[in-house]
């Protein structure tokens, strides 16, 4: 399965908008993220394995609180998820003015370590510009 930018940059803005610290599986399908879908699956397992999300799972979970089966089959625990401290690095920097469009412009088919990498040099630059007018403007 190929990584879906928007629905990982929409995860993650779910994750940030949840009212506690914590969040769940349920609290995320209520914002239309069905934690039963291969693509919720997927993408919350890339999120856990770069340390963007942190799950409270049991040992024998996985992800964001299921448990494979040798069929295939899930079984799912609803289990405290949070946005770790890098979690909301990367999600600011997206949402930085400019930063997503620049992206989905320049570096649509980049990988995710690059888009996390273009994410955040974009937003420290355009903070360099905007700190760079401040004291231009104050030193007129």
């Amino acid at each position: 399965m190929k990584i879906d930018k928007e629905y990982l940059k929409s995860l993650l803005e779910a994750f940030e908008s949840a009212e506690g610290p914590l969040t769940d599986i349920r609290e995320l399908e209520a914002k239309g993220f069905h934690y039963d879908d291969d693509k919720f699956v997927f993408h919350t397992d890339l999120l856990v394995d770069k340390g963007y999300i942190e799950s409270f799972a049991t040992q024998q979970s996985r992800g964001a609180g299921y448990r494979l089966m040798g069929s295939g089959e899930r079984f799912w625990s609803v289990v405290p998820l949070r946005l770790t401290a890098f979690g909301h690095d990367f999600i600011e920097s997206l949402n930085e003015p400019n930063v997503w469009k620049e992206i989905q412009k320049n570096f649509k088919d980049a990988s995710l370590d690059t888009t996390i990498s273009v994410a955040k040099d974009l937003a420290k630059g355009y903070a360099k510009q905007k700190v760079k007018s401040l004291l231009d403007a104050a030193g007129s």
